[in-house]
C-alpha cells in the first residue's frame, strides 16, 4: 500500500506527541507521581500508542489495514502498563521515607572564600543529604536541622524554603535568591517523587552565632544533632536521622566549603560577583 501525504503528517503528529509525553514522564516524576495509577497506566500508555502509531506507515502490519493494526499491535502493547501501574506497583511500593547524610559544607566568611554577608554575618550550612520516597505518590516534606546542647537546650534551624513571601531584605531570602539558580540546592518543601532519590545540599542560616568557628565549636559540645523531615501542613514528624560528624574540632577550617569559582558579598545594599 503506498504512503500518502496525510498519512506522513499523521506520523509525525503522532512522533510528536509521544517525543512530548516521554518528556514530560522524565521530567517531572513529582508531578506525574501526584497523579492516580491509572492516569499514569493511561499516560504511559498513551505514548506508547503514539509511537506506535509515528511508525504505522513502515510497519509490516501497515497492509493490513489500521483496523487490524490497532487490535493486533496496539491493544496488545498497552496491556503491560496497565498490570504494572494497577497491580505490581502497589505490591512493590514501600512505606514511609529514607534518608541518609552524604557530605557538610559551610559557607562562612571567616574562612572561607565563598562569602555571604547580609549587614551582619551567620554561617551558612550546606550539608547534602539523599532521601528516598518509598511510597507510591509523591510527598512534599520540610527538613530541619536540630542542635541539643549539654544542658538539654535545643537549637532547631528550617531550611531556606522555595518560595518566601512578603520577606523584604530578609537574610533567608537574600540567600534563596543567589543560590536557586544552582540546581545542587535544595529548597523547603521538597518534592519527592515515588520510588525515587532525591540529593543535594539543603541550606540552613544558623542564625544563633556569628561564625564558622563558633557552629563548629557548637557542634562538638552538642548532645545530639540531627536532621527531621516534618510534614508541610501540619509539622508532624515523619523521620528523624543523625548529622555525620566527620569533622575534627582541631581542623575548625576544614568544615567550609571550598567555591573557588565564585564569592557572593552583600552588604547593605551593595552587591559583588566575583566569577
Amino acid at each position: 500500500m503506498k504512503i500518502t501525504f496525510p498519512q506522513i503528517l499523521i506520523s509525525l503528529s503522532s512522533l510528536l506527541l509521544a517525543v512530548v509525553t516521554i518528556v514530560f514522564l522524565t521530567q517531572s516524576p513529582a508531578q506525574f507521581g501526584s497523579a492516580s495509577l491509572l492516569f499514569r497506566a493511561l499516560v504511559f500508555n498513551f505514548a506508547i500508542v503514539a509511537t506506535l502509531v509515528a511508525i504505522y506507515p513502515v510497519n509490516p502490519f501497515f497492509d493490513s489495514g489500521p483496523r487490524i493494526y490497532g487490535i493486533v499491535v496496539c491493544l496488545p502493547a498497552v496491556i503491560p502498563a496497565f498490570i504494572y501501574f494497577l497491580y505490581l506497583l502497589p505490591k512493590q511500593a514501600g512505606e514511609g521515607i529514607t534518608a541518609e547524610q552524604l557530605q557538610s559544607q559551610l559557607i562562612t566568611d571567616s574562612s572561607s572564600n565563598g562569602i555571604i554577608e547580609v549587614g551582619f554575618r551567620y554561617p551558612i550550612y550546606t550539608p547534602t543529604i539523599s532521601v528516598k520516597n518509598r511510597e507510591l505518590f509523591t510527598k512534599q516534606v520540610n527538613i530541619f536541622f536540630r542542635m541539643t546542647d549539654a544542658n538539654g537546650n535545643n537549637a532547631l534551624f528550617r531550611g531556606v524554603r522555595s518560595q518566601i513571601f512578603n520577606s523584604g531584605l530578609s537574610v533567608e531570602a537574600t540567600v534563596q535568591g543567589m543560590l536557586s539558580n544552582n540546581s545542587g540546592y535544595l529548597f523547603n518543601p521538597l518534592q519527592l517523587p515515588p520510588n525515587h532519590d532525591v540529593s543535594g545540599r539543603v541550606v540552613f542560616i544558623i542564625s544563633n552565632l556569628e561564625d564558622g568557628a563558633d557552629f563548629t565549636e557548637a557542634l562538638g559540645k552538642a548532645s545530639q544533632v540531627q536532621f527531621e523531615l516534618r510534614d508541610p501542613e501540619n509539622g508532624q514528624l515523619l523521620l528523624e536521622f543523625p548529622l555525620n560528624r566527620i569533622y575534627s574540632e582541631t581542623s575548625k577550617a576544614s568544615i567550609t566549603n571550598n567555591l573557588s569559582s565564585w564569592e557572593i558579598v552583600i552588604k547593605g545594599w551593595e552587591t559583588r560577583w566575583l566569577y
